[in-house]
């Protein structure tokens, strides 16, 4: 299939209809907000810093959202996710937001070895999942993970899923972090699939791999200095601007064109609007609702 072209963003107006759009203090978040701010969205983000939620409200106003608000959370802290879930909602009443755009966390880091729901997982793939199922009824068009689509595995240990075998083993070796990506592109994969089955009917369920986009991504991930600098060096030719890349998530979520190739393609998507296949594993139901029961009983606890 010829990848479509995102030109007609250009002609999208969303006067009167909500965004949230989470991580939107910097990077991928902030361009996607602002992308909504210019069609005319109110945008809602959710961001940690109270300073830097209150120049983004800034930003967003001067972007064109006439109704620009910025929710406070910890995406870290399952209670901090739950708080800000109870005041998006109650802040969207009966009609609801259109679009909830999760961008939070970023690359494993160096240092996500320790037992358990370590930091990564939990910022980058509980917190999706935990917000999107808390909103599963409030958003009303598309439900966003920018994260990890297309890497997902062939294999699944449905019994060690916060990989605590593996670090014990492997510690923080690049093996590992491959197989974080994986197991984090199947978590998100099992559970948008078992989601789409209680939310609000009409809802999309999109998880979009961003490729290389010049982010802080791996400085805020705790990597060295040089494999920092190297990157940014080598993205200033291979990869996209944060602007540039917010019109793939707009295009798809937003753009009658793009919810028409979603609703006949499926919602997995590259940064070049390529489709992508979701996780051989969470196709499998078995394995998927394993996952699944795991993940409630987590959110539940």
């Amino acid at each position: 299939m010829k990848a479509p072209s995102t030109s007609s963003n250009a002609n999208v107006g969303l006067k009167g209809e909500v965004a949230v759009v989470s991580g939107a203090s910097q990077g991928i978040g902030l361009a996607v907000a602002l992308r909504f701010a210019r069609a005319g969205a109110d945008v809602w983000a959710v961001a940690r810093s109270e300073p830097k939620g209150k120049d983004v409200v800034e930003q967003l106003k001067q972007a064109g959202a006439i109704d620009a608000r910025c929710f406070l959370a910890d995406l870290s802290r399952k209670d901090d996710v739950l708080r800000v879930a109870d005041e998006i909602k109650a802040a969207a009443g009966e009609k609801g937001v259109e679009y909830l755009i999760q961008t939070q966390g970023g690359p494993a880091g160096p240092n996500d070895s320790a037992p358990g729901m370590d930091p990564h997982f939990a910022v980058q793939v509980f917190s999706r999942v935990l917000l999107a199922h808390a909103l599963r009824h409030t958003v009303t068009r598309s439900s966003v993970a920018v994260a990890v689509a297309g890497m997902g595995s062939k294999t699944f240990d449905v019994n060690d899923i916060t990989l605590d075998r593996l670090k014990a083993s492997r510690g923080s070796s690049m093996m590992t972090i491959f197989t974080i990506s994986a197991r984090d592109a199947t978590v998100i994969d099992a559970a948008w699939k078992e989601l789409a089955k209680d939310s609000t009917p009409g809802l999309q369920y999109l998880h979009l791999f961003p490729g290389r986009v010049r982010t802080h991504g791996l400085a805020n991930s705790g990597y060295s200095a040089p494999l920092v600098w190297a990157s940014w060096l080598s993205g200033l030719v291979m990869s996209s601007t944060t602007e540039e890349y917010a019109e793939i998530p707009f295009f798809l979520a937003a753009n009658r064109e793009g919810r028409e190739l979603v609703a006949k393609e499926g919602g997995h998507w590259n940064n070049k609007l390529g489709k992508l296949s979701p996780a051989p594993c969470a196709e499998d139901d078995a394995t998927r609702r394993a996952i699944w029961d795991w993940l409630l009983e987590k959110m539940a606890a």
